[in-house]
C-alpha cells in the first residue's frame, strides 16, 4: 500500500512536483504496477509516530558557478550540537597519528539540501574548503565522514530534468543519483572506512524530517526479477540495476529483499524525534513503509544490508529530507540526530573499525 503522503507535493511548476516525488521513490516501478509496502514487526523499538507541525515548502539550493568552488553554503564551520565526551579517552586513540581503535561513522546524501547539510564532514578540500570536522566529533569517540554528489553549474538539479546530467551529478563526485554509481561508490566507500555507523540520507517531500523505519519489500508479485522492482534512474544507457551492472553485494541485497521480506531501520527512532522534534525547525516523523523503489530506496536498503553483514557495523538507516527544508535548518537537525545516535552508541561498547 502506498503511503498517501506521498502525493502531497508542495506547491509549484509541474517539475517541482514531479522531483518531489522521484525523491521519495514514489514513481511506480517499472512492470511492478504499484509500491507494495510490508509494514514493520520492529523498527529500532518504534511505531509509526508523527509529531510536530507542517513543513512550511520553500524551494532552496546553494548555487555554485564552478564546480570546482563547491562549499559555499557550509563550509565546515559548522559547530557540532554538544559537546559531550562519553566516547574514548585520548589513549583510546593512540598518540603517534595512527589510532590504536578507530570508529568510523560515514554520513551519505543525495540531492539538495542533504549534500549542502553534509559538507562539513567531508575531508575533500573541493566540496569542504573550510576543512574537515570530523575527528573525533563531538569528543564522542568516532570519527565521521560524510560523501554526497554535485550538481553542476549551479547546485540545483532542479533545474534539469530526471537522468539528465545536471540532475545526476558530476561524475569527478561521489553518489551520483544513478544505480551503477551508487553501487559502485557506496561498496568503494564502505570498504575504505568499514564504519561502524552509517546514514544515509536523501531528499523528501513535505515532512521536513522523516526517518525511515524499514528498507526493501517492495519487489512482490513482480516477476521481471529485481531489476524490474526499480524505477528508471533514466540515465545512460543502462537504467535499472541490473545483475551485470551493478556490485555482487548490491545485487544480493536487492534480490534478497523484495518479495515482502523487510530489513528494519537500525537508527534509534524514537530517541531522534524527542531530541530534534523539540528544535522546532520541521515536522518530524516516523515512516512506517519503506524509502520507495527508487534511488533513496535503493541507497537506503544498502545502508541496512550493510549492517546486517557487518559484525562490527552496530546502527544503520535511512533519513528523508524535506524537499523545501533551508539548508541551515537540515544543518541542524543532521547534527542532533548525529549526536543522538552516537550517545546511544558509547564508543567503548563499539568494536573498532576494521583495518
Amino acid at each position: 500500500m502506498i503511503d498517501s503522503r506521498r502525493h502531497r507535493f508542495e506547491p509549484g511548476a509541474g517539475r517541482a512536483r514531479l522531483w518531489s516525488a522521484v525523491a521519495l521513490g514514489g514513481l511506480v516501478g517499472v512492470g511492478s504496477g504499484a509500491c507494495r509496502n510490508t509494514p514493520p514487526t520492529t523498527a529500532g523499538g518504534s511505531g509509526s509516530t508523527t509529531v510536530g507541525g507542517s513543513t512550511a515548502p520553500s524551494a532552496t539550493a546553494t548555487a555554485s558557478s564552478d564546480a570546482d568552488s563547491w562549499g559555499g553554503g557550509m563550509g565546515g564551520t559548522t559547530t557540532p550540537v554538544g559537546s559531550s565526551s562519553d566516547g574514548a579517552s585520548t589513549t583510546d586513540r593512540g598518540t603517534t597519528g595512527d589510532p590504536a581503535c578507530t570508529r568510523n561513522v560515514v554520513l551519505m546524501g543525495y540531492w539538495p539540501p542533504t549534500n549542502e547539510m553534509l559538507r562539513p564532514w567531508s575531508t575533500n578540500a573541493t566540496q569542504n574548503p573550510g576543512g574537515w570536522v570530523g575527528e573525533n566529533w563531538g569528543g564522542h569517540g568516532y570519527d565521521v565522514y560524510s560523501f554526497f554528489p554535485e550538481f553542476p553549474p549551479d547546485g540545483d538539479p532542479t533545474n534539469d530534468s530526471i537522468g539528465d546530467d545536471g540532475a545526476v551529478g558530476s561524475p569527478r563526485f561521489d553518489l551520483r543519483v544513478d544505480y551503477q554509481a551508487t553501487s559502485e561508490d557506496f561498496w568503494r566507500i564502505i570498504d575504505t572506512h568499514q564504519p561502524v555507523i552509517l546514514i544515509t540520507t536523501s531528499r523528501g517531500g513535505q515532512i521536513g524530517w522523516e526517518l525511515e523505519a524499514i528498507e526493501g519489500g517492495h519487489g512482490q508479485g513482480n516477476p521481471g526479477g529485481p531489476a524490474q522492482d526499480w524505477s528508471s534512474d533514466q540515465h545512460g544507457a543502462v537504467q535499472l540495476p541490473t545483475e551485470t551492472s551493478i556490485e555482487p553485494r548490491s545485487w544480493d541485497a536487492i534480490s534478497m529483499y523484495r518479495q515482502g521480506d523487510t530489513l528494519p531501520s537500525q537508527l534509534p527512532l524514537d530517541a531522534i524525534v524527542n531530541a530534534t522534534e523539540p528544535l522546532g525547525v520541521t515536522s518530524v516523523e516516523i515512516d512506517p513503509n519503506t524509502s520507495g523503489n527508487f534511488l533513496s530506496g535503493f541507497l537506503g536498503l544498502h545502508g541496512l544490508y550493510y549492517q546486517s553483514i557487518a559484525p562490527h557495523a552496530v546502527a544503520a538507516g535511512h533519513i528523508h529530507v524535506g524537499f523545501g527544508l533551508p539548508v541551515a535548518d537540515a544543518a541542524v537537525l543532521i547534527e542532533q540526530t548525529l549526536q543522538t545516535v552516537l550517545e546511544q552508541h558509547p564508543a567503548r561498547s563499539v568494536p573498532c573499525s576494521p583495518r
